[in-house]
This record gives C-alpha cells, sequence and structure tokens, in this order.
C-alpha cells in the first residue's frame, strides 16, 4: 500500500530494533535486555524457526509495559520513515478531499497491477497471476486505505499470495501471509513470536498516511496472523481537523 513508489535506502534488521529502543529506554536498558541471549539475525532466524527473535520479544514484552512496547516498534517500521513517501502529501493537497485522493491512489495502484499482469511480470517476486489479480480487486485495502467513519483500514498483502490462495490449511495460510523474517517461520513451531510485533508492520502501513497528512497518527493491529488471523489489518485514526477540512460527510 503505496510502497510501489518507495526507495529503500536502510538495511533493517535488529540495529533498527536496537536504534528505536534506546532512543524510548536508553541503551543500559538495552544491555540489560539483550544480555545472556542470542540476538535475533534478519538473515539467519528462518534456521531456528525464529527462536531467537520468539524470547527477544518474550523479554522485551516482560521488561517494558504495552504502550511503550508498541510505540517503539511503531517506530521500527520496517526501517521507514515519511519522507519517503512525501510525494503524497502534495497529491493529497492537490486532491483537497481525502476520498478523493485515497480514489485515485486506489485507481493508480490497481492499474499498476493490472499491468504487471498483463505483462506477466512480477511484484517484489510475486506472480501477478489471473487469481491474484482477482484477490486483489477483491480486497482494496491492500492497495489504498478504506476509509470507514473517521478511521482508515489497511491490509497487509499476503508474502506470497499465489500459495496463500491455493492452500486450504489455515496455519499454511498464516504462513505464506506473512512477510516478517524475524517471525514468519515460527508460525510452523510451538514458539510463535508475539503477535506485538505486528506494530512494526503498523507503522509501516502508517508511514504512508502519516506522509501525506503530514504528522504522526494513532492506529492499532486489527487482525495478525501472529495471533491466529488469515489476514493482517491494520486500523489507524483520522484526526478531527483532518476530517472537517478534507472530508465531505453525507447528509
Amino acid at each position: 500500500m503505496g510502497d510501489t513508489k518507495i526507495v529503500y535506502d536502510e538495511k533493517f534488521g535488529i540495529t533498527t530494533f536496537k536504534r528505536e529502543i534506546c532512543a524510548q529506554l536508553g541503551e543500559a536498558f538495552w544491555n540489560e535486555l539483550v544480555e545472556n541471549i542470542e540476538l535475533p539475525d534478519i538473515d539467519s532466524e528462518c534456521k531456528c524457526q525464529c527462536h531467537n527473535m520468539y524470547l527477544f520479544m518474550k523479554r522485551l514484552e516482560e521488561m517494558t509495559d504495552e504502550e511503550t512496547l508498541k510505540k517503539i516498534l511503531y517506530k521500527v517500521r520496517h526501517g521507514l520513515h515519511p519522507s519517503q513517501c512525501e510525494w503524497a502529501h502534495k497529491e493529497f493537497m492537490e486532491a483537497g478531499n481525502l476520498d478523493d485522493f485515497l480514489k485515485k491512489h486506489l485507481n493508480d495502484e490497481l492499474n499498476g497491477f493490472i499491468e504487471l499482469n498483463k505483462e506477466k511480470k512480477d511484484f517484489y517476486g510475486q506472480e501477478i497471476t489471473d487469481e491474484v489479480l482477482t484477490f486483489i480487486k477483491e480486497n482494496p485495502k491492500m492497495l489504498a486505505p478504506v476509509r470507514k467513519g473517521n478511521k482508515l483500514y489497511c491490509m497487509a498483502f499476503p508474502c506470497n499470495m499465489k500459495e496463500y490462495l491455493s492452500v486450504t490449511d489455515e496455519k499454511m495460510k498464516r504462513y505464506h501471509a506473512c512477510h516478517c523474517p524475524f517471525a514468519k517461520e515460527s508460525i510452523l513451531s510451538e514458539n510463535v513470536v508475539s503477535s506485538a510485533l505486528c506494530n512494526c508492520s503498523l507503522g509501516h502501513m502508517m508511514n504512508f498516511v502519516e506522509a501525506f497528512m503530514d504528522r504522526e497518527l494513532r492506529g492499532k493491529v486489527v487482525h495478525s496472523v501472529l495471533n491466529g488471523d488469515l489476514i493482517c489489518e491494520y486500523e489507524i485514526e483520522i484526526p478531527d481537523d483532518i476530517m472537517q477540512k478534507y472530508v465531505t460527510l453525507e447528509g
């Protein structure tokens, strides 16, 4: 969602977590957190079914309160920052209406996938088959935020859409939905990484929305495959002044 124009300029990894944890709680906290545990490595977690991240998150949850943890992970957001979507603020201002902006963004994104399907090109390695394209059309929240009242709803692309659509086993569906190299393999283990980690993906989704609204926002994880759901979905609050100025209410 909005990611087709992003240039990823930071190597995401455990150092991203360290930066945000230290910024919020200090380096002494970090040192205590990681004492006598093996740090998760983004390239090798798959070999241990993400058990290092399972232990890391377990300890982090024990040492922090829920709101602080959420704030930290939301800032991790896969190493993204709103400046990578600064084009969106200009387009939002030009549209002058939230629903018009979201509709245009949805159409632009959808047309891009229609072209990928037509030209048999991939999306970050994913084949856009006819079945995948139909799934995308049926789930517009994957392409652009969908407004319901004063909330926006976003849905993450399944990591492997073709496999996600073909399997019937729910655990395997969750596995093929998950993108996170720090958590994906744990879905097939007895020790699934805490769904609190999905606040990182919430931050990823909010990155685009915060960019076009030009401010920090509040949001929450609604559904998470790490929590047993079949999709990952997020809710973002629209500030009152945005509603008043950029939303035309019916009636």
